[in-house]
Parts: structure tokens; sequence; C-alpha cells
């Protein structure tokens, strides 16, 4: 642990900010400007683990590919006295974890999700998948008077058409509670995969909770691949029931009925809210079904259905779940 007033790789530790079963991340002065960063440090508990030492290391290399306003920038990386690191900046508020579903107002929520939403399809279109977006990696800041949304720990992220298995343990290390389907069940990722995360996001910024919690992490595996999401209008009053039905569509079992990207969902999240009765969206209808069971109009909301779209809620992306499901997959 280093303390403040100590040098290292030529920063002044200020405080630490954060710890984790990985590493830590201190506020640190810049030895020749004048400004603070955030500066994150691999633990050199597990600097021996190559596998972690490269995600640690790609981190660095995967974001200073990613210049957008909504993803925290990273200035430097290096190794000193055996102990890599990654200087980033600072960004001076909260994390989304951090906001209360019933001080925050449905429009800000969404705005928040539109922001992250920007920072999510740029990656995209850069062929990289962050593969952990929650409210933890979503951070805040206010500048004249104006809150900025930043995307941060694109730690376990990957480039799409990278053939090097960065996970060939098996060890699954997306935050469970706001994984895909396809992750759980060690499927192929694509974009898709990071937009039922944000859903799963923007359902607790609505509601205060996740779409699937359970006591046990093989409930909330049974959750995200066998139940509908329950219904945000049921959940807080105010909500109109629109949102139930792009909610559903963005969680998905499949990828095929999700949202073609991040920004459409957050855009038909926008709509939703403040126009509800005029609410459209680019549907594909077979996905989309109405209570009575057959296909929404194209480019109209059904009511939100009780199996997902017409799929069956049973199935997952290329297989049928086992009855007992292991707590690790392919990430």
């Amino acid at each position: 642990m280093l303390r403040a007033g100590e040098v290292f790789a030529g920063y002044e530790i200020e405080r630490e900010l954060g710890r984790g079963g990985m590493g830590s991340v201190y506020l640190a002065r810049h030895p020749r400007l004048p400004r603070l960063i955030a500066l994150k440090l691999l633990s050199r508990d597990v600097f021996g683990d190559i596998e972690i030492r490269r995600r640690f290391e790609r981190e660095g290399d995967l974001v200073a590919r990613l210049d957008h306003p909504n993803i925290v920038p990273v200035y430097d990386r290096g190794i000193d006295d055996a102990q890599p690191w990654i200087a980033m900046r600072y960004i001076d508020g909260p994390d989304a974890s951090q906001l209360e579903a019933a001080n925050l107002p449905p429009r800000q929520a969404i705005r928040i999700i539109a922001e992250t939403a920007r920072a999510l399809d740029f990656a995209h279109r850069r062929g990289v998948l962050h593969r952990d977006v929650k409210p933890a990696n979503i951070l805040l800041e206010r500048l004249d008077g104006e809150e900025r949304v930043f995307l941060a720990d694109f730690g376990i992220a990957r480039l799409r058409d990278d053939a090097t298995k960065l996970t060939q343990t098996g060890s699954f290390t997306a935050t469970l509670t706001y994984a895909s389907p396809e992750q759980l069940s060690g499927q192929p990722l694509d974009p898709r995969s990071d937009q039922y995360s944000l859903a799963c996001t923007l359902f607790r910024l609505l509601t205060g909770d996740v779409p699937f919690a359970a006591e046990h992490p093989v409930g909330i595996i049974h959750g995200h691949l066998n139940q509908a999401p329950p219904q945000v209008s049921t959940l807080r009053a105010g909500l109109p029931q629109a949102l139930d039905a792009v909610l559903a569509r963005a969680l998905a079992k499949h990828p095929e009925g999700r949202f073609d990207s991040c920004g459409e969902f957050a855009a038909a999240a926008q709509q939703a809210l403040e126009n509800p009765a005029g609410a459209t969206v680019v549907a594909h209808s077979p996905f989309v079904a109405q209570s009575g069971g057959s296909p929404a109009a194209p480019g109209q909301f059904g009511p939100a259905p009780t199996t997902p779209y017409g799929v069956d809620p049973n199935s997952v992306p290329g297989q049928q779940p086992p009855a007992t499901m292991r707590y690790t997959a392919q990430a």
C-alpha cells in the first residue's frame, strides 16, 4: 500500500481512491503538469498470474485507442519496481452505483445511459467490447454546472477479432448481476452483450434493484437465462408501460431480439419516457409479441410480453441451459 507523499513511477501519491481484488487506484499528482491523475496499480499478489497481467496491460492499450468524451482517457502506463501501473484522468465525482434511485429523476437516469451508450457504440465501431458494463464503471463529474458521464474500466475488454483467449481457464469475470445470457452460457459475444448489461444498469438506476436478484448466484444465473424481466412500471410509480417494452427488448435472451445498437436502445428509452403514447422503435417484429401472441405492428410497442418477444424463455443463444448452470463460463 502506498502512502501520501510517496512517489511512485514519478507521481506523488495523494491518497488511495479504492481497492479491489486485483489492485488499487490512487489519486496522484503529475510530476510536471498541474493536474491530478488516477493511478491504477496491479497488485503484487497477482502479478505472477500471466492472464491477469496481460489483461491489465491490454487495458491501457485498448483505451488508448478510444479517444471519446465519454471514455476515461489513459495518459500513460508502465512497470515500476516490478508493479504494472496505468495513469488515467481523475474523475472528481461519484460512480452511478452510489446514486439512489428514489432521488434520481428518470430523465437523468436515461441521460446517463444515453451518454454511456455513446461511449459503447464508439468502442464497438472500433472492434472493442467492454464486457463489464455496470453502474460502478460509470463515473459522474460536474463541470461548469453540467454533469459529465464517463465509462471506465475496460479491464476485461477484448478486441472482437482477437483470437487470443485471455480467459482460457473459463473463469467468469463480469459482474454476475449485469451479465448477458451469452456471457453466462459461454457463447460468442458481440456489442449486443454490452447492450444487455447497459439495460440491466438502467433497470438499477430506475428502480434501485437489478432485474434478476437472488440470494445465491445460481438464482441470478437462472433469472438471466430463463425469466422475463420484471416490469419497471410496477416497481416505481410514474414510469410508463412503454419503458417495460423497451427494457424487455434490450434484455431479450437472444441477442437477435435486442436493439441494433446501444444508442438505439437509449433513444427508445428516452422516447418511451417523454412520449409514451407515441413511442416507436425499429422493431424486429418476430421478437415483439403483443399480449395476444401476434407480432406487433412494425415500429410499435406491444404490451410488455410475459415471454420476451415470443422467444422461449428457457432457451439461450445457441443452446438449452443445463438443469444446473456452472458458475464459470467463457468470458
